[in-house]
């Protein structure tokens, strides 16, 4: 019998055998932009997932050890994206656990108070600071009604146990507000949890890592631009350079020898644990001043770094470099609810500068002239930071503002070299260091006051008030013109360059800081003036309002009219400090 094949039943055969074939073919992986080191190392398949991959997730390593490492440009745009989406979405997830956290803590308020009534039987739920675990982790609950941790001037607002078991002096400004009646509802502040574990965000990135280069690039700049203008306490040229190094293959080069000489953050003796520590400083006060999401985060993750890279051998030796963390440290401290950890670190810093030799000028001849100069920046960075938070918490500083040291020279970082003898500044061009060797004047000027008025051995007389008042007056006038706040309405108007907004913020900063220093001057005297105008309406029983004339202390004598002349330019000078 003849068999023949029909055609569409072959075609049809084999559309068969193609659709099976196709079906049975194993799927192409999808290609990562970057696999991490040890899958790299182990030559397996990496997901690239982040902050671990599934491969390092199921050997059990721990988040640290799994480590991207950017070998391609191409690669390394692509790794930064992905890194930036997980990011993103963590802080999404994280976000949602503590928003449903809260809610749940704000239910339960009631039934905690009540449960916990027989152990705290006097304490209020705002007494407390309220924070609720999750997985062992403590997050900061809401705060209720509370006020802002930050009270006048600046200073911040502290819970009354705090202020109980501190010293706080007469020139902090919580003795000012303790002489002042306060609302009951303001009484306290709630604190954070002093055990309170870091954030899940730190647990999963090393000490040294850094964030992608597009990130870290625009936070040092927002750094130098905002925060360096004002405390110049490294040379930025050579810091820049060290940082550059980062992103090269080979890293951070480590210590070794330099013309240059012992110029601490950026030069050749600085190690990578002080060189870390600072940048991760300098990234928590860049973050700060940033428009980045979620920076306050950000910079405290950069500080939780930054606290574990100042290691303890800081106690057995020391050089510039690590003074230099200290002073970057003790910044971001001052400048958030931590004014106790900045004294200390402070006082640590102080140590170190003189066991350096930093308050004196011998030897100045055998170093360069670069090591000279960024060694009277730190010298007196300390001394401007010891006044500073002796001034805040109220207490004696330990060292004085003398002129045993040069004053820096007013002369950008790109023109200071260790190459040539002296450092100029080209002329026609304001350095932005002349704001530094005015603020070092005016420190010495608070110190003055500091010790004759507030820490003197004897009560202060007129004259000493009349002596300090004259030395603010003869630092005003002897100003330089590029930062005189005043006299400036009849410059002719022209376009405005970046070192002229420079200048200006530094005239505003100047001269907000001079009112500071003659409220300063005159607090105690207002105070003293308050307190017997209280006392005279008090003895009188005058039905009068205060204020009216009628409870004015009585007497006509000099001490009087002095204290009330005081007082009212006091009261002045605070108003054109808030306006």
């Amino acid at each position: 019998m003849d068999q023949s094949t029909d055609p569409s039943q072959s075609t049809q055969d084999a559309e068969d055998t193609i659709s099976v074939s196709a079906s049975t073919r194993p799927t192409k992986r999808k290609r990562v932009a970057l696999a991490c080191d040890n899958c790299r190392e182990r030559k397996i398949k990496c997901d690239g997932s982040k902050p671990i991959c599934s491969p390092c997730s199921k050997r059990g390593e721990p988040p640290g050890q799994c480590i991207y490492t950017v070998i391609a440009g191409a690669a390394k745009q692509l790794s930064e994206q992905e890194y930036i989406s997980s990011l993103q979405k963590q802080v999404t997830e994280m976000q949602q656990v503590i928003d449903q956290l809260r809610q749940e803590d704000a239910t339960n308020a009631a039934s905690r108070t009540n449960a916990n009534t027989n152990n705290r039987a006097s304490a209020s739920p705002r007494d407390r600071p309220g924070t609720t675990r999750s997985a062992g982790i403590s997050i900061p609950g809401p705060e209720v009604g509370g006020p802002s941790p930050v009270s006048v001037m600046g200073a911040p607002a502290l819970s009354q146990d705090f202020q109980e078991n501190n010293l706080f002096g007469p020139s902090s400004v919580h003795s000012l507000l303790r002489e002042v009646s306060q609302p009951e509802s303001r009484r306290s502040v709630p604190q954070r949890d002093k055990n309170q574990a870091p954030s899940v965000a730190s647990l999963h990135l090393p000490d040294y890592a850094l964030p992608p280069r597009q990130v870290a690039d625009k936070i040092l700049d927002i750094y130098f631009n905002e925060v360096h203008i004002f405390y110049p306490w490294t040379h930025s040229t050579s810091f820049r350079e060290r940082y550059e190094s980062l992103w090269s293959p080979g890293g951070y080069p480590g210590p070794q020898s330099s013309q240059s000489g012992d110029i601490g953050l950026g030069g050749g003796h600085c190690s990578e644990t002080s060189f870390f520590s600072a940048l991760n400083a300098m990234f928590s006060l860049g973050c700060e001043f940033s428009d980045l999401p979620h920076k306050e985060s950000a910079s405290e993750m950069f500080s939780s770094r930054m606290r574990s890279l100042l290691q303890i051998d800081v106690l057995d030796k020391g050089d510039l470099s690590h003074v230099q963390a200290l002073l970057l440290a003790a910044q971001f401290a001052i400048s958030s609810e931590h004014p106790i950890r900045c004294y200390n670190i402070v006082g640590l810093a102080c140590r170190i500068a003189v066991g350096l030799g930093l308050h004196t000028e011998k030897n100045a001849h055998r170093r360069s002239n670069l090591e000279n100069e960024i060694r009277r920046r730190v010298w007196y960075g300390c001394l401007q930071m010891e006044m500073t938070v002796c001034m805040t918490l109220g207490r004696r500083p330990v060292l004085e503002m003398t002129d045993g040291v040069l004053i820096p020279s007013a002369v950008d970082d790109e023109f200071i070299s260790s190459e040539v003898p002296s450092c100029n500044q080209p002329a026609g061009i304001q350095s932005q260091n002349l704001f530094m060797v005015e603020n070092i004047r005016l420190a010495k000027v608070l110190g003055k006051i500091l010790s004759s008025i507030y820490w003197q051995s004897s009560s202060s007389d007129f004259s000493t008030l009349v002596r300090l008042e004259s030395m603010l007056e003869d630092f005003r006038t002897s100003l330089v013109e590029a930062l005189r706040w005043w006299g400036r309405e009849s410059e002719p108007q022209r376009a405005l360059t970046d070192r002229d907004h420079v200048l200006k913020r530094q005239r505003n900063v100047l001269h907000a800081r001079f009112l500071h220093l003659r409220i300063l001057l005159y607090r105690p005297s207002f105070s003293a003036y308050c307190a017997a105008t209280r006392i005279a309406y008090q003895s009188r029983g005058s039905i009068e309002k205060p204020g009216s004339g009628c409870d004015e202390p009585e007497g006509n004598t000099l001490q009087t009219a002095f204290q009330s002349q005081c007082a009212m330019t006091c009261a002045k000078l605070t108003f054109i400090k808030i306006s």
